[in-house]
């Protein structure tokens, strides 16, 4: 008998130990501030502070659990949502299975919408931070991803818990060239953040990008791209094109913006010259048929992990000042 147990012992401490030398990270970022409001006529402190939790994520050597910016509670699994991707080829290749450049990812989750691979380098984080593009909208949805190497990466997801609207999505990006990348995404049940709708109709789109400083052997950073998503019901359109250049500690990009036939045009210039501080002057042109003019800067310094923030911007139309202090934990 006291074999038998020293046996167990041996065993069950020999699985902690798999599991506690197993690699796994977490990611993400805390973000707690105030957004304050000046005019002519008053200062005011915004009842709805910022305290935003972004891109939360455990990951491991075979696996990745993404939480969903937004809500999270740790008493109320409704509250929460997110992804878990599985790697079937680290995983298959972790047994002795190579499959050389062959890539496959499965993942499941509950966020709501699967996004639409593309290729647009994003430099006003229009597209990143806010979705705008194509995506499929969808309660509990599962997408395969499989790949070759840089060359293509393909993408298939579904939502079958919808009989309803039976919402699915492919989407497909190309490196055919060192420097030049294409993409091409549809769904036939789509979000349309710009309108904070459904098309039931579906979505397609394309983008492309061109890493200009790569093809002409340039001394500095210069790329293009573009990303347009057309809604077939609502007969919408929504183009961005934008522009990136870097020398150094200097940065700068310029963004522009067609939504549905309002032209917006968004520039900002960053220096990075300073250990741990950041500064940036940014100019925004809504609507430039009427052009409203928004002028924005903002400075940051990171001490013990933790970066210190102050953002403001200045509408020229109204006369309205917005600062923002804040204080921002990555990890």
């Amino acid at each position: 008998m006291k074999k038998k147990f020293v046996l167990t012992l041996a065993l069950v401490l020999m699985v902690a130990a798999t599991i506690v030398a197993a690699p796994v990270t977490l990611t993400g970022s805390f973000k707690a501030g105030y957004t304050i409001t000046t005019n002519p006529n008053a200062i005011a402190a915004l009842d709805a502070t910022e305290f935003d939790i972004d891109g939360l994520a455990l990951t491991g050597d075979f696996w990745k659990l993404a939480v969903a910016d937004g809500p999270l509670s740790f008493d109320d699994d409704a509250t929460n949502t997110g992804t878990l991707t599985i790697y079937l080829d680290k995983a298959l290749a972790a047994q002795g299975t190579d499959m050389g450049d062959l890539t496959l990812a499965l993942s499941i989750g509950n966020k709501g919408t699967v996004s639409g691979l593309h290729v647009y380098t994003d430099p006003n984080g229009t597209v990143g931070d806010k979705g705008y593009r194509v995506r499929q909208k969808g309660s509990y949805s599962t997408e395969a991803v499989v790949g070759y190497g840089s060359m293509v990466t393909a993408s298939l997801s579904f939502d079958p818990t919808d009989s309803t609207n039976n919402p699915f999505q492919i989407s497909a990006k190309t490196t055919p060239v060192d420097g030049v990348s294409a993409a091409v995404a549809y769904t036939n049940y789509a979000e349309n953040k710009w309108a904070s709708t459904i098309d039931a109709d579906g979505a397609f789109g394309g983008s492309v990008a061109v890493d200009v400083a790569a093809l002409a052997g340039l001394d500095f950073g210069l790329s293009a791209s573009a990303i347009d998503t057309y809604f077939l019901g609502q007969e919408k359109n929504y183009m961005l094109a934008g522009l990136k250049a870097s020398y150094e500690d200097i940065a700068a990009y310029t963004e522009y913006q067609l939504f549905d036939g309002t032209s917006n045009l968004i520039a900002k210039a960053s220096y990075s010259g300073i250990e741990n501080v950041g500064m940036y002057a940014k100019l925004t042109l809504n609507d430039l048929s009427d052009i409203k003019t928004v002028i924005g800067a903002g400075a940051s310094y990171k001490m013990g992990g933790v970066t210190y923030a102050l953002d403001g911007d200045y509408t020229v139309a109204t006369s309205v000042m917005t600062i923002s202090p804040s204080v921002k934990v990555s990890f």
